[in-house]
């Protein structure tokens, strides 16, 4: 007689749960039955948050879903992340956090899931659990102190142009031992190029990729970058505009053992213009890019 899918032993089912995204852990395993329910909210479950992958338009399925199902009548992106980091604990491996976070989820995570190895920060960093109110660098000036309490961090992803990035890695330097690489998602800012090859040149791997846009990075910085972390094992360029990838740029990454890089191009999208305004000019210059800003 075949056995039934409620029948199996809770391990069995932990070990097939943690593979889910958690949009199906919260809104379709959680209500199939008790036994499924009770190993779906164990905390090997929920060792991989991430977050960015989730939807949390008011309107959209996701938090219709949620709200009709755990009979939630004011739904709010930080309660929600609250729920999910508090399930997962010390068990959190990888945390990926939304584009837009409130500050006091950070805080959360960092006293709650101390063990984290693969971090991604939000793009914006906002007030409480208001979205409109984002954060001044002033404000957020404690990011630095909540990334030392992750000392097993491993990598660390980071959304389009952060002017915090070097606060971040020096303390990563200080305090993460075992830190191996970053991916850069988006905007690089030069400022950012020079943190990553001033602070960090023992880096081993680093990927710059593209996110809703194509990822940017100037000649200069990714010269800065190769010059600065002669150790980098692993280089990654994905649909990124800035530079080409010649003779010269082959020739400083020939000490990488796999550079590895894709759809790169000189020519910079129209949609990019507007934010030439955080490079230095002498930096946009060097790059051969004319922006036709006048």
């Amino acid at each position: 007689m075949d056995r039934k899918w409620d029948e199996l032993e809770v391990d069995c089912l932990i070990n097939i749960f943690e593979r889910l995204e958690l949009e199906e852990l919260i809104l379709e395993v959680a209500f199939v039955c008790k036994s499924w329910y009770r190993a779906s909210i164990s905390p090997q479950c929920w060792k991989s948050l991430n977050f960015d992958k989730l939807n949390f338009d008011p309107s959209g399925p996701l938090v219709t879903a949620f709200s009709h199902q755990y009979g939630v009548h004011n739904f709010s992106v930080a309660g929600f992340l609250t729920m999910a980091i508090s399930r997962g604990g010390p068990a959190v491996v990888e945390l990926i956090l939304p584009a837009v976070c409130p500050l006091e989820n950070i805080i959360f995570a960092s006293n709650r899931c101390p063990y984290v190895r693969v971090l991604g920060l939000p793009m914006h960093i906002t007030k409480h659990s208001n979205k409109e109110l984002l954060m001044s660098l002033e404000e957020i000036s404690p990011l630095g102190e909540l990334i030392s309490k992750w000392k097993d961090l491993e990598f660390l992803h980071i959304r389009e142009y952060q002017p915090y990035t070097r606060d971040i890695l020096l303390s990563i330097k200080s305090h993460c031992k075992n830190f191996v690489g970053i991916k850069k998602i988006g905007l690089m800012g030069d400022d950012e190029s020079s943190a990553i090859a001033e602070v960090l040149p023992g880096l081993k791997q680093l990927t710059v990729t593209s996110s809703a846009t194509h990822a940017f990075m100037v000649r200069e910085s990714l010269k800065e970058i190769l010059k600065g972390c002669r150790e980098l094992e692993v280089l990654v360029i994905n649909n990124c505009c800035g530079f080409e990838v010649d003779e010269e740029i082959l020739e400083m990454a020939s000490h990488i053992k796999s550079f590895m890089y894709k759809d790169v191009r000189l020519n910079v999208d129209e949609n990019y213009y507007p934010l030439a305004i955080i490079f230095d000019p002498v930096t946009w210059k060097h790059s051969g890019i004319d922006l036709s800003l006048d």
